[in-house]
């Protein structure tokens, strides 16, 4: 909507909606940027609404980002929002400031300022029905182009080495090596941009009439569009995928279908997935395509890449060399190999390593790490075993490459988890992440002393019959077991007075240091002596 229709409409929209009249007339004022003249409002001012008022509205709805300082000049004064330093403070009626006609100026923050120009373009009989001041119109957001394509801009990536956002669209956005953190939503203001300003649509809901929502002025949070944004990983990979069904497709599809009338459908399943994945990480990785795949480099990609796969069934390390030798040997007489024998003999050189690679705990412990780590990102509470189940179980599935929103899968998953976490699983999932805790405390030692020491008291308890870990809060079980290992260490010692170290675990753990010394006497009763 153009400002001369915006006028128009709010003019004929405030004589019908039957907003109270004042006894003086309310004032129109339109405010737009002075570099930026694209962004602008319009609003209605009762006769008795400060230049303070004003000031407040012009921050809530465009501005505010750091509490910075603004200012007034009108008729050749200056009325400053630090009333205490300046002479001219805000707490004046506008109506003895300006009259229809009269043109003015403001600015936010004399750092990095934001000025705007403002003009009372009319009066009016009509009076904002809840407040001093009430917004009636502004731009619709101008289009932004993207950076790459051209097209429409959805986002603004800000750049702390340059004076202004890169902006992108969606799909170009997930090409670029981007920080969550960094990326906000493209604001509706000529402050976008500026100082990592971000509109708040909560606060700008103060002036609008009622009937308007916060999801109106701002339709979505950059979360929820990054959330519909592919990694940059995962567009790489599926990009793979796409280039290794292209080029070889119909040969891997008809090397599953001998692989099934071999040896069934569970090896031939198997088949798909591990010459898949291979595949994939072959065009990745080291971006060659199957007729110039060299021993090294298939040898680095079993032991380094495919051994890596976070989910898998028991019997896949000691089946998955034998399928690729099989592969090699169907794509060799297919005519895309000519070295078949010579790849073979290198993965079968290679394949205890990759079977140590596979089922190596350390690689389990790295995965639960970020398991636990996005859980706590998405707001789960870890210490409902449940609901962490149910998160671990969704992450795993997508690991594995996986479709969460495809029907089959979904129902799987569902039956899965209908029974909530198996008991025993329950339990290692619990000792999993009170150790966790425990080790990230211990990455300020410097060598694996405590941690060591920590790890033995978690397999003692959790050991024990009466399994006192399930029961009790995780956290404080975490902070007794660091500050036993410490005590064992010899590294607090009894006596007078908080030791440096204990109101070190206490402030780490957020636990009171006589809750988890009673802790540490209790939990020494499950320990061997």
């Amino acid at each position: 909507m153009t400002k001369r229709k915006a006028l128009k409409h709010g003019t004929e929209c405030l004589q019908a909606s039957g907003w109270p009249t004042g006894e003086e007339p309310s004032l129109l004022i339109m405010i737009q940027g002075r570099y930026h003249k694209e962004y602008w409002l319009v609003v209605l001012a009762r006769h008795d609404a400060r230049l303070g008022d004003l000031d407040q509205l012009i921050r809530d709805v465009w501005v505010e980002c750091c509490e910075h300082l603004s200012s007034f000049r009108i008729g050749g004064a200056t009325y400053d929002s630090d009333a205490e330093r300046f002479t001219n403070g805000m707490n004046v009626p506008l109506s003895h400031l300006i009259a229809p006609g009269s043109t003015f100026t403001y600015d936010y923050d004399f750092g990095s300022p934001t000025s705007l120009d403002l003009k009372v373009i009319g009066e009016t009989s009509v009076a904002p029905r809840d407040g001093p001041l009430c917004l009636i119109a502004r731009n619709d957001p101008p289009i932004i182009p993207c950076d790459l394509c051209g097209g429409e801009a959805e986002l603004a990536l800000n750049d702390f080495d340059e004076d202004f956002p890169h902006y992108y669209c969606r799909e170009c956005l997930s090409s670029t090596e981007y920080d969550p953190d960094c990326v906000d939503l493209i604001a509706n203001s000529p402050r976008n941009g500026v100082c990592g300003y971000a509109e708040d649509p909560e606060t700008a809901l103060l002036w609008y009439p009622s009937g308007w929502s916060a999801d109106e002025i701002v339709p979505e949070e950059p979360g929820e569009l990054l959330n519909e944004i592919p990694l940059d990983d995962e567009t790489e990979v599926n990009a793979a995928m796409a280039a290794v069904i292209q080029d070889i497709g119909p040969d891997i599809n008809e090397f599953v279908e001998a692989e099934r009338a071999a040896y069934g459908e569970g090896i031939a399943c198997m088949a798909g997935d591990t010459v898949m994945a291979f595949c994939t990480f072959m065009y990745i990785v080291y971006e060659v395509k199957i007729d110039a795949w060299d021993a090294l480099s298939v040898q680095r990609c079993l032991v380094d890449e495919l051994s890596q796969n976070p989910i898998f069934p028991e019997d896949w390390p000691e089946n998955a060399v034998p399928i690729l030798c099989r592969f090699l040997t169907h794509m060799e007489a297919s005519g895309h190999l000519t070295n078949a024998s010579e790849l073979i003999a290198v993965l079968k050189e290679a394949e205890p390593a990759f079977q140590k690679a596979a089922t190596n705990p350390e690689k389990g412990q790295a995965i639960f790490k970020l398991i636990l780590m996005k859980a706590e990102e998405a707001g789960v509470n870890t210490n409902d075993t449940d609901a962490f189940f149910n998160f671990a179980v969704r992450e795993l599935v997508e690991m594995a490459g996986f479709d969460l929103d495809n029907e089959e899968v979904q129902k799987e998953l569902s039956d899965l988890l209908e029974g909530g976490t198996p008991e025993a699983l329950a339990g290692n999932i619990r000792a999993a992440m009170i150790f966790e805790r425990c080790e990230d405390f211990c990455q300020r030692f410097p060598d694996n002393t405590i941690l060591e020491h920590c790890r033995r008291i978690v397999k003692d308890l959790f050991d024990h019959p009466a399994a006192p870990l399930a029961r009790g809060d995780a956290v404080l079980w975490s902070a007794a077991i660091v500050y036993a290992a410490c005590q064992d260490e010899d590294l607090i010692r009894p006596g007078r007075g908080a030791p440096p170290l204990g109101q070190e675990i206490s402030s780490f753990f957020g636990v009171e240091r006589a809750s988890i010394r009673n802790k540490v006497r209790a939990m020494r009763a499950f320990l061997p002596d």
